[in-house]
């Protein structure tokens, strides 16, 4: 295909347990006009047999196959660089698209053209293909602006992103922020315009012991870090590391730093007010929630014995209060 709308991107090492189904998914979509690049980082497993299988019987499928593990920021630019779609749509190997995901996603880039990305909704299955959870997402600008300055809010099996803000801004993957290089291009793209993520049930994720962010949590984990601690620095408030990391984790309900949790919520309290002196909308649930969540980490048994803490408190409770009824009306 000459000029395929859809340019589908799944790196793949080792995982012969789960590419067939995979690919089957995106073989399978009721849109057609696709080109599908494999990148095979290295495969030592039989993966690489079951990519020429599929690949001598569908002229759609494009394999890269590399002699050597070279990882995934620099297998994810090398299919971006001979890529040739309008869009590009990113396939984990061991996940599943269902029969719409890429007509439902090109209908809303091709209707809503101020938009840049788009997610969806997905369901977490087990190795054997259980659904184990059903998590949902922010869908609109602004809360996913919000939601993004703290944790990759988007399912990164789930993008879709327009080719031409990769080529028109120079934009690649980044090895410096290796197994976070998802969100790391997800917030560039967030920065320059505006993304969605639609409401449907697009993906199922496989949940296994092999998975990346379990494998390389560490480094994902510093990776985006780095990424919270830049995004403070754009709404003007400079934090450590160490103060990020620690935000994080309270996102991800990983623990609560007694010592630090009060100068800890003061700082996201700050954020909260930029973000809203900069975005604000009358329906931004994602900042109501955080608010809640914030009065629940400074903790009731604390408000009578730290009377910073109860400062800070009667602080968060008016500001939430306030937004709650702006939502209301």
């Amino acid at each position: 295909m000459i000029n395929p709308e859809i340019s589908v991107i799944t790196t793949v090492l080792n995982c012969k347990k789960y590419i067939r189904e995979s690919i089957e998914s995106i073989l399978s979509q009721t849109f057609r006009e696709i080109e599908y690049i494999i990148v095979d980082d290295g495969s030592d497993d039989g993966t690489t047999e079951i990519i020429k299988e599929f690949a001598s019987a569908d002229g759609r499928i494009f394999p890269i196959y590399l002699g050597e593990n070279i990882g995934r920021v620099s297998s994810l630019n090398k299919a971006l660089n001979i890529s040739k779609g309008k869009y590009i749509a990113i396939q984990d190997a061991d996940d599943i698209s269902l029969n719409d995901r890429l007509l439902i996603q090109y209908n809303f880039l091709e209707k809503n053209p101020e938009y840049l990305l788009t997610g969806s909704n997905i369901h977490i299955i087990n190795e054997t293909g259980e659904i184990i959870s059903k998590p949902l997402r922010p869908e609109n600008d602004n809360e996913l602006k919000f939601s993004l300055l703290f944790k990759c809010t988007f399912a990164n099996p789930s993008i879709m992103y327009r080719r031409s803000v990769i080529t028109d801004h120079e934009l690649r993957y980044e090895e410096e922020f290796n197994h976070a290089e998802d969100f790391r291009l997800i917030t560039i793209i967030n920065s320059l315009g505006k993304v969605h993520n639609i409401k449907e049930t697009l993906i199922l994720h496989r949940r296994h012991g092999e998975n990346n962010s379990i494998v390389n949590f560490d480094k994902l984990n510093s990776g985006s870090t780095v990424i919270v601690k830049e995004n403070f620095f754009q709404l003007g408030i400079e934090i450590s590391e160490e103060r990020a990391l620690r935000i994080r984790k309270l996102f991800s309900s990983k623990g609560i730093d007694k010592e630090n949790v009060s100068e800890d919520i003061r700082y996201l309290f700050l954020a909260i007010k930029e973000f809203q002196s900069r975005y604000r909308t009358v329906k931004n649930r994602e900042v109501i929630r955080t608010l809640k969540r914030m009065l629940k980490w400074l903790g009731k048994k604390n408000l009578l014995l730290k009377p910073d803490h109860l400062s800070l408190y009667n602080s968060i409770l008016a500001y939430y209060l306030k937004e709650t009824f702006i939502l209301k009306n």
